[in-house]
C-alpha cells in the first residue's frame, strides 16, 4: 500500500485539494491524505453510500456504471473515480473548479490502479 499512499499524498499537495482517500466499495479506507477532523470513516462511508446508489440507479435505467461523480457542495465539492473495486475520493475547496485539477486526478487514479494491479 506504500505507493499507493505515495500517490494519495502527492495529490493531497495540489493546490485546492483539500482531501484524498481511496476507499472499497464496502466503505473500507485504504489511504488517506485528509485536512485535520475530517473523518477517513465517515469519508469511506460517504464514498460507499453514493456510489453504491448510483450504480443501482443507474443501472436501473440501463445506463451501466459509475465512473466518475461529482458532487458540489456548500463549503466544498468531491470528486469520486472509480477504481474498479475500489474509488479515489478528492475533495476540492470550494473556489476551485475541479476541471482545474482533472488532469492531476486523472494521472493519480491511474497510477493507483497500476499500484494494485502490482500488489
Amino acid at each position: 500500500m506504500g505507493k499507493i499512499q505515495d500517490v494519495v499524498g502527492e495529490l493531497r499537495q495540489v493546490a485546492g485539494v483539500k482531501g484524498v482517500a481511496v476507499v472499497t466499495l464496502d466503505g473500507l479506507v485504504i489511504a488517506t491524505a485528509l485536512e485535520e477532523g475530517t473523518s477517513p470513516d465517515v469519508i469511506g462511508g460517504l464514498a460507499s453510500y453514493l456510489l453504491m446508489t448510483t450504480n443501482k440507479s443507474l443501472a436501473e435505467g440501463g445506463l451501466g456504471g459509475c465512473t466518475r461523480l461529482s458532487l458540489h457542495a456548500t463549503h466544498g465539492k468531491a470528486v469520486f473515480v472509480d477504481l474498479t473495486d475500489s474509488c479515489l475520493v478528492v475533495m476540492v475547496d470550494q473556489f476551485v473548479d475541479p476541471a482545474n485539477v482533472r488532469r492531476e486526478i486523472d494521472d493519480a487514479a491511474q497510477r493507483i490502479r497500476r499500484a494494485s494491479r502490482l500488489s
